[in-house]
């Protein structure tokens, strides 16, 4: 099993520790194992801020994290919203406003996509899209975390029509039947320049606005904190962490994630299977 270590880590505490969750903190079955969570409360009681940085909406946060009084703030939906879990705020958002979405979401209705949008903290799809998931040849995995996260209505351009024309939306979701037509999209989106856009699966496309993603999320967090840049570690796999590990003191990958992520990484820990997050807190975090 490879392990690269491209950089020590200087004379800096790490001092924050953010991990994207599904394919890092989490294993297969979507859980966070008990010797992952023992490892954060050691880390939190050394004065360490463990922060969750997800493409999820703060209500898709599995209840293992919820449950664990020592988690109090995570960067949500690719970085549009940083919140406090304890006093149940907002502290910071980058999101679109709704004429945005409208217009992105009637550009898509061309390809053979699934959307969903995700708002307040919450992700939302249509119920029709949903009865009829199976279309998409979705893995097991990637099923189990839409139907976990989704709440269904009947018309997702009706739904949001309906509401404040001051409230933002956090990003918008899209799910394929095929990589080619993922692919083609994915082109398609180029042509617009106040958008930017990444991927955490391998069937999806998730659409964030110009300078929304984790990596920024995690610069707001840190300096509402009064934590330096060199004093975080960031954590994650896939496509849409990449933002989060430029911008952390200390980068970790892990050893299931993709090639272009181990690449930027400074350190790549073992898999998600293995308590990859928990081994590499332990060997760079704990005192």
């Amino acid at each position: 099993m490879r392990r690269r270590w491209k950089k020590t880590m200087g004379t800096s505490k790490i001092r924050l520790v953010a991990v994207d969750m599904d394919g890092t903190l989490l294993n297969r079955e979507r859980k966070i194992t008990q010797y992952t969570q023992n490892v954060i409360r050691r880390a939190v009681s050394q004065g360490v801020v463990f922060a969750p940085a997800t493409g999820r909406a703060v209500n898709a946060l599995p209840q293992e994290l919820k449950d664990m009084e020592e988690i109090r703030y995570g960067i949500f939906s690719n970085g549009a919203t940083i919140y406090d879990l304890k006093e149940k705020k907002v502290l910071y958002k980058n999101q679109f406003e709704q004429k945005r979405i409208l217009e992105l979401m009637d550009f898509l209705k061309q390809f053979d996509v699934m959307q969903s949008y995700s708002m307040n903290g919450q992700s939302y799809a249509a119920r029709k899209d949903m009865e009829n998931v199976d279309y998409y040849q979705l893995d097991s995995n990637t099923k189990a975390i839409i139907h976990n996260s989704r709440k269904l209505i009947n018309d997702l351009e009706d739904f949001l029509k309906e509401h404040d024309k001051t409230e933002t939306v956090e990003k918008i979701t899209l799910l394929f039947r095929t990589k080619e037509e993922r692919a083609k999209v994915w082109k398609a989106l180029e042509r617009f320049d106040d958008i930017q856009y990444s991927s955490s699966l391998p069937k999806n496309i998730e659409i964030s606005k110009k300078g929304c993603n984790k990596g920024d999320g995690l610069l707001h967090l840190a300096k509402s904190l009064g934590i330096k840049r060199e004093e975080v570690m960031g954590c994650g796999d896939a496509d849409n962490d990449r933002e989060l590990l430029e911008c952390s003191g200390f980068s970790v990958a892990m050893e299931n994630g993709i090639d272009e992520i181990k690449e930027i990484a400074d350190y790549i820990t073992v898999t998600n299977e293995e308590n990859g997050v928990a081994k590499a807190m332990e060997k760079f975090v704990l005192i």
